[in-house]
């Protein structure tokens, strides 16, 4: 099985963050990665400008999410994310 490649989208604007993830998926990323100061600063707001941008392409929402993780994974996958990082 071939490795999967991840970018990590860790900025603070979701242009920047498209603008990335378009190079990364040319060079051929697999997965893309809305990290945490992205979620901090642009909400899921990111998420869902990521998933409009890139509809065949993995999305993590990086969340680091600890109370509440049910929930905010809920509204991550609601905006389109695949995958939610939580902390135990």
């Amino acid at each position: 099985m071939a490795p999967i490649i991840q970018v990590s989208l860790d900025v603070t604007s979701i242009d920047e963050a498209l603008d990335l993830a378009g190079a990364a998926v040319r060079a051929g990323v697999d997965w893309l990665e809305a990290g945490t100061p992205l979620i901090l600063a642009e909400g899921l707001h990111s998420v869902e400008a990521l998933r409009e941008a890139f509809p065949e392409h993995p999305i993590v929402a990086d969340l680091k999410t600890m109370d509440g993780a049910g929930l905010e994974a809920e509204m991550m996958f609601k905006a389109g994310a695949n995958m939610v990082v939580v902390m135990g």
